[in-house]
């Protein structure tokens, strides 16, 4: 990869970001299709992340930004506009800046999700899922599953107002599907996935004990460091099938890459 005066960057914002895998593809996919682009991350404080928008609308070779957590409802509050289902979910991980230097928003992390567990050969529709988690990755893959029309949603989550936040936009957006705060007992459930950080830093809890998963089609999970974490190694070794983070990273590097006006193909 070269980097001339006419190379243009995407900024990948994050605290911490040494988990990230995404930047690897992208900048695979713009060597192997001669762009003259290049993705890295930076590790920014909260408290920062308004001074560096600002900056960004004034970077004339700034294509966007990629958001990890904790910033994407950060960064929501902070853009210029915002897709109509990023102001749904109340947060974004994808930012284009327009040539004016004005910032749009976007929240993809849910449809890659759904992406990834349909080329995992598992149908949403009428399913009973299980979501852990309720922040903007877990928001986005709540509304996701409820667009692919899933018939019920267990939400867990640690946080009473979060999860009655992420249960009331649900209720608003699919009045019909059944929400549920605890585990339906007596009821199987088709899949559950982990969208918190359960399970990147060494001793923590699993997100759904074991003994939860009996029944369950599919267990998969968000996080990419390690690359397959302890609850799902632990689930994979009782049977079950499991769905890497890394699989949803790879699913939405297309829907990204087309967002910041690239037209991605098969080498994606």
């Amino acid at each position: 990869m070269v980097i001339s005066g006419k190379s243009s960057f995407v900024a990948l914002l994050g605290h911490p970001v040494t988990q990230v895998r995404s930047p690897e593809p992208i900048n695979e996919w713009f060597a192997a299709n001669q762009v003259e682009a290049i993705i890295f991350p930076m590790d920014v404080y909260s408290e920062q992340v308004p001074t560096l928008l600002a900056s960004v609308r004034g970077i004339r070779n700034c294509i966007g930004l990629s958001v990890t957590v904790p910033h994407k409802q950060l960064v929501a509050r902070h853009v210029d506009a915002l897709t109509e289902r990023a102001r749904a979910i109340g947060a974004v991980n994808i930012v284009r800046r327009s040539s004016d230097g004005r910032l749009l928003g976007d929240m993809v992390d849910g449809i890659a999700m759904t992406k990834a567990l349909t080329n995992n050969g598992v149908s949403l529709h009428g399913a009973r899922a299980a979501v852990v988690g309720a922040g903007g990755a877990g928001l986005a893959i709540l509304h996701a599953l409820g667009e692919a029309g899933v018939a019920s949603l267990v939400i867990i989550e640690i946080d009473p107002a979060r999860r009655a936040a992420a249960a009331s936009s649900l209720a608003r957006s699919f009045p019909q599907l059944e929400l549920l705060d605890v585990w339906p007992e007596g009821q199987a459930v088709n899949l559950v996935i982990n969208a918190s950080t359960l399970g990147m830093r060494e001793g923590d809890p699993f997100p759904v004990a074991l003994e939860r998963l009996q029944g369950v089609r599919i267990v998969a999970d968000v996080v990419t460091k390690p690359s397959i974490a302890p609850w799902l190694e632990a689930a994979r070794s009782q049977g079950h099938k499991i769905q890497l983070g890394e699989e949803m990273t790879l699913a939405q590097i297309p829907i990204q890459l087309d967002f910041w006006g690239f037209r991605p193909n098969s080498h994606c």
